[in-house]
């Protein structure tokens, strides 16, 4: 082996380690630095901060109610005498409502009154002896048209007798113009002459009816006075 091969591949030898020596100190240096610049850098990131929650707001206190004054008493009032006059006390009449509509007399409507207007009304009576509870009362009595007593109409036993004097009869004038129902209110002091005289009125006598405010024909009382005298004059109406 040649001496100068020998020397050559020994001066490589000693570059390439040196080569190698100054890497490994290159990287020591670097790891050492990086190091330590890490650890103050992961360090230095994370910091503890302490986070307090607010307090809660202090409760309001409630309200008091408002105690009175108390006031002293007033001073003492002078002495007074009263007047001579007193004050009346009042009478207060309270208006009593009656649930219930009364009426004065019993009936079959809804009024709490009851009785005749003076005109006519909605009813279907009469103010006489009707049949119904209506009506403006009458407007025309009745009136007389015929029949007449005379002396001839006398039994000549009760004229014989010296039976004279007035008799006033009361009868009713039916619907038919008709008198009926006769009664004596004045006598002529002798009965025969007053029965005489009520059965001739009913005989013969004869009227317009009454009406009432509708036009119809009602059923009215009547009165009549006959007059019996010697010289036996005829007979006088009275209502």
């Amino acid at each position: 082996m040649d001496h100068r091969t020998e020397n050559g591949w020994q001066e490589r030898a000693k570059s390439m380690a040196g080569v190698i020596t100054i890497h490994a100190a290159i990287g020591y240096a670097l790891v050492s630095g990086m190091g330590l610049d890490m650890a103050k850098t992961v360090t230095a990131g994370f910091k503890v901060i302490n986070i307090t929650p607010p307090l809660p707001p202090e409760p309001v206190p409630a309200e008091k109610p408002a105690e009175a004054l108390e006031e002293a008493a007033s001073p003492e009032n002078l002495r007074a005498a009263p007047t001579q006059i007193v004050v009346p006390i009042p009478e207060i009449k309270l208006r009593v409502e009656s649930p219930v509509i009364a009426a004065p007399v019993a009936g079959p409507g809804d009024e709490n009154m009851a009785g005749a207007a003076d005109r006519p009304g909605p009813g279907s009576g009469s103010g006489g002896q009707g049949d119904g509870y209506g009506g403006g009362g009458i407007v025309s009595g009745p009136r007389y048209l015929s029949g007449t007593i005379t002396r001839k109409d006398i039994p000549q036993s009760v004229w014989k007798a010296g039976n004279r004097g007035n008799v006033v009869a009361h009868f009713t004038v039916g619907t038919d113009g008709r008198a009926s129902d006769c009664r004596i209110r004045q006598s002529s002091g002798h009965p025969a002459l007053d029965a005489v005289t009520c059965k001739l009125i009913e005989q013969r006598f004869r009227f317009e009816p009454a009406r009432d405010a509708r036009g119809r024909a009602v059923a009215r009382p009547y009165g009549w006075l006959q007059e019996w005298w010697q010289d036996g004059r005829g007979p006088q109406r009275t209502d």
